[in-house]
């Protein structure tokens, strides 16, 4: 059974708590790593006891794509997923997946109204953050361009390109911006 690192760059953490309790993985088979984009805790939000909790400021950086990799440089094995911060984890995504151990996992994402938004594709401007998981060995040194919004395109292109054991499960496992 798979052990997956959730990665959640955080510049809305009073989405936390509800993030949080969508997280319905066996606590010995996650470790969720937040960072959020500032330099100290934020006011008045409560932060959940089941993350790593990390400030990362980056001047040059936007989207929350410094975050990422801050948190990938805290990981040396297991699966990675990337949970935007207005973003559940999807309910049937834990029992989908935790038996496969293809280094590349891609999946369906719907829009917060139910309808097909991305086919887990791995391809440009085909592909989302929150719609596919790797390995952290096929990511190596790869990491997200700082600057760019469509940075998790290139970045899943770029680790996809590594793959040796890609699997697409042709399910909605992701829905896109639901917190929002």
């Amino acid at each position: 059974i798979m052990f997956i690192n959730i990665i959640t760059a955080c510049s809305r953490p009073s989405n936390l708590i509800k993030i949080s309790e969508s997280i319905n993985i066996p606590k010995e088979n996650y470790r969720w790593i937040v960072v959020h984009d500032g330099l100290e805790n934020p006011k008045g939000i409560t932060i959940p006891n089941n993350c790593e909790f990390y400030n990362h400021k980056d001047p040059k950086s936007s989207f929350g794509n410094s975050q990422k990799n801050y948190a990938i440089d805290l990981i040396s094995e297991g699966y990675v997923y990337f949970n935007d911060d207005d973003t559940l984890i999807h309910p049937e995504l834990w029992e989908s997946i935790k038996d496969l151990e293809n280094d590349f996992i891609s999946f369906k994402q719907n829009d917060k109204r139910g309808n097909l938004r991305l086919k887990g594709d791995v391809r440009y401007q085909k592909i989302d953050s929150h719609n596919f998981i790797l390995t952290k060995e096929l990511i190596g040194d790869t990491r997200w361009d700082s600057s760019k919004y469509e940075a998790d395109g290139l970045f899943a292109v770029e680790c996809f390109n590594k793959s040796k054991s890609y699997i697409k499960v042709d399910k909605v496992l992701s829905i896109y911006n639901q917190l929002r």
